[in-house]
């Protein structure tokens, strides 16, 4: 069969690229359902997700697109409440943002440390980007530790932009003011999420596309790039 588009992977972005797609296009799933991990698994009245998720969209039309598909009365709308616990007390976040709420001994060294921190033009890590933007307490406090965790591996490995818009950034104007008047929230303040999972979302990319066009429990052995096959 030939196609001009081979998608390899019938998850969110293989399903939101055929969906699309102005071309002619082959999706390739080697599970015997389409997407990945965005599946949902019922048993009766109780759901679950293969993975955990934030649905939130920054385009509306997009947003519109997908909930005039779905019932709207099985999403629900929330707002996220996150704490991080530090030495006992609870920390809203982002923590750079919210050093205020810290024991009144960690609270100025952040402080500190971020009024005094050493800026430069260019950073060459992750790491060197967060000691740069942020000082030594915020940054060894738990900007490193949690995300090492997160990424599992050494931050100096990371690009400086390793998470892109996903990174809740604050300047020491942002973060004085934020001790007063709370501001400051994560890129996912607000989500929304079906009542019967992610899936509902592959539901509806997953009726958009040619059946024919999809085959599942097709794995692929070998590309070859020079024949184009």
């Amino acid at each position: 069969m030939h196609t001009e588009y081979l998608i390899i992977g019938g998850g969110i972005s293989g399903l939101s690229f055929a969906a699309a797609c102005d071309g002619d296009y082959l999706l390739i799933e080697k599970e015997n359902e389409v997407g990945g991990y965005c599946r949902t698994i019922k048993r009766g009245d109780y759901v679950w997700d293969y993975a955990g998720h934030f649905f939130h969209f920054k385009d509306e039309s997009l947003k519109k697109s997908f909930l005039d598909n779905m019932d709207n009365d099985r999403i629900v709308y929330s707002k996220k409440c996150t704490k991080i616990l530090y030495k006992d007390c609870f920390v809203d976040y982002p923590f750079q943002a919210n050093i205020h709420m810290l024991p009144q001994d960690d609270f100025i060294d952040c402080l500190y440390d971020l009024y005094f921190k050493e800026e430069k033009e260019n950073y060459d890590s992750f790491l060197d980007m967060l000691y740069g933007k942020f000082g030594t307490s915020i940054t060894e406090k738990f900007l490193r530790p949690y995300n090492e965790k997160l990424y599992a591996c050494e931050l100096s490995s990371l690009d400086r932009d390793a998470m892109g818009r996903f990174f809740p950034y604050a300047d020491l104007t942002a973060i004085i003011k934020n001790m007063k008047n709370s501001e400051l929230s994560s890129y996912n303040a607000d989500f929304l999420y079906p009542r019967d999972g992610a899936g509902a979302f592959i539901d509806v990319l997953h009726k958009r596309l040619d059946p024919s066009r999809v085959l599942i429990n097709t794995a692929v052995s070998k590309i070859f790039p020079e024949e184009k096959r």
